[in-house]
C-alpha cells in the first residue's frame, strides 16, 4: 500500500478494486472511521439465487428485500439500516462463482460499481475489495 489506510478509504476512492493480500489494517481503519465493513463469502455461491441470499444475509437487508437484481441495486444505494459515513465490502472466494456464473458475476460487479458511483456523489465511501479477481480490476 502506498497511501495511508485512511486515505485509501476516503470517499473519493469509492470503487471496485482487487483486494490486497491482507485487509487487517484496512478493517481496523474502517472501523475507527465509523465505516461498516462487510465480508461476503462467495465460495459456496453457484447461481444468482445463492448470491442474492448471501447478500441478503451479509448486508442485513430488510425483510421486504425482493431477491432480484433491481432490489439488490436499490438496497445498495439505500443502506438506511446501516447509518455510517461509508461502507467497505470484501468479496471473498469469488473465483468459483466468477467461473460458474460469469454473467451473474459481471452483473454483480456492475451493480456494485453503480452503487460506488452513487455513494461517491454523496461524499461517502463505498469501496469493494474483490479476492480472486479475474484480473480486470485495479489494485487497491
Amino acid at each position: 500500500m502506498t497511501a495511508t489506510p485512511s486515505a485509501m478509504l476516503a470517499a473519493g476512492r469509492s470503487g471496485i478494486y482487487m483486494a490486497p493480500e491482507t485487509t487487517t489494517q484496512l478493517q481496523c481503519t474502517a472501523r475507527q472511521g465509523g465505516l461498516v465493513w462487510f465480508d461476503l463469502d462467495l465460495g459456496p455461491v453457484e447461481d444468482k439465487a445463492d448470491l442474492l441470499a448471501v447478500c441478503r444475509k451479509g448486508f442485513g437487508f430488510p425483510e421486504q428485500f425482493g431477491a432480484n437484481w433491481d432490489a439488490l441495486a436499490d438496497c445498495l444505494q439505500d443502506f438506511s439500516w446501516w447509518r455510517a459515513p461509508g461502507y467497505v465490502i470484501h468479496l471473498i472466494h469469488t473465483a468459483s462463482f466468477a467461473q460458474t456464473a460469469p454473467q451473474d458475476f459481471s452483473l454483480l460487479l456492475e451493480i456494485l460499481d453503480d452503487a460506488a458511483k452513487y455513494w461517491k456523489k454523496q461524499g461517502r465511501t463505498f469501496v469493494v475489495l474483490v479476492d480472486d479477481s479475474p484480473g480486470r480490476l485495479p489494485l487497491f
